[in-house]
């Protein structure tokens, strides 16, 4: 429960509150009542802005008299037993699902990056009809062109079909998928566009690796915000794969100290990574993207350079 007053400053700079919550919400189903109609300390504005940004909090509430307060936390618990009836969290099947969902074709010349994010309990998202809409097919062509987290070239055209029971948009080098269980795939080129808007060298620079990840992991975060609102899903897994067709991996210091020397790739397989352990509670895909993007960069880098 957030009132108005923030409280005393522990070691870390935050609120004993505020670590709580930090500490919590990695962990366990969080409820969070918000009184209404009272002026924040400024510490308490920001951690309350915090908090309603966390879109798998599972509930949030305003409150501004015991009885409401009383009402918010019934139907917070009402709707958190109704998320916890869909089944467990099998980390094995959302794992297998994640990698199933990987592309296979190989026949597009240059590298791709892939990212896959399979939620749980696993569970009907999404409707046969629904996932052939044109309301969705519209709503996510819009957000993957003009989003926060843009992932297509907004001069290139964009096809949609219906594939492996999953609704697939697709540019030349870029493609997402969403299905019936709310798995969100994003493949894009892991090289950045020259002024000219062509693909430079084969060569992966690691921190645009890593931007890339990110930005797939966000866009994900932000399909699962219009298609599963209720919070269904609780939990995620991502997989990270790299389809090998480049001269070689650096990272952007190395690149500049010598730019016509790279270094050569001769291993021909794709590389595949997860976390360990894979899960991760929903909200981390928005949170924490840059820290799961860097990591599984990491372990790219170790399998792939």
């Amino acid at each position: 429960m957030l009132g108005p007053r923030y409280g005393l400053v522990q070691a870390s700079g935050l609120s004993a509150t505020h670590e709580e919550y930090r500490e919590a919400r990695d962990r366990a189903r969080v409820l969070a009542f918000i009184q209404r109609g009272v002026d924040f300390e400024e510490p308490q504005r920001r951690f309350v802005d915090e908090v309603r940004r966390w879109e798998s909090g599972v509930f949030t509430a305003d409150f501004t008299t015991p009885e409401s307060l009383r009402d918010a936390v019934v139907r917070g618990l009402h709707d958190l037993a109704l998320a916890e009836q869909a089944g467990p969290v099998d980390e094995e099947e959302m794992l297998a699902r994640g990698r199933r969902r990987v592309p296979r074709d190989r026949g597009h010349a240059s590298a791709s990056l892939t990212v896959v994010v399979a939620g749980a309990p696993r569970q009907q998202i999404l409707r046969p009809a629904q996932l052939e809409s044109q309301e969705l097919e519209a709503l996510l062509s819009r957000e993957a062109l003009f989003g926060a987290q843009p992932i297509f070239d907004r001069s290139s055209g964009t096809r949609a079909s219906i594939r492996d029971e999953a609704l697939v948009l697709e540019q030349d080098d870029r493609a997402m998928l969403l299905d019936e269980l709310g798995t969100v795939s994003v493949t894009q080129p892991p090289m950045r566009r020259d002024e000219r808007g062509h693909l430079g060298l084969h060569v992966l620079i690691e921190e645009d690796i890593a931007e890339t990840i990110a930005r797939g992991l966000r866009f994900a975060g932000s399909v699962l915000e219009e298609v599963d609102a209720r919070g269904r899903i609780t939990d995620i897994v991502p997989v990270v794969a790299l389809r090998k067709n480049y001269l070689g991996w650096l990272t952007r210091a190395e690149y500049e100290r010598n730019p016509n020397s790279v270094p050569m790739s001769h291993r021909d397989e794709d590389v595949e990574v997860t976390l360990n352990p894979p899960r991760r509670p929903r909200s981390a895909i928005r949170l924490d993207a840059e820290t799961l993007a860097e990591d599984l960069t990491v372990l790219l880098r170790r399998r792939a350079r």
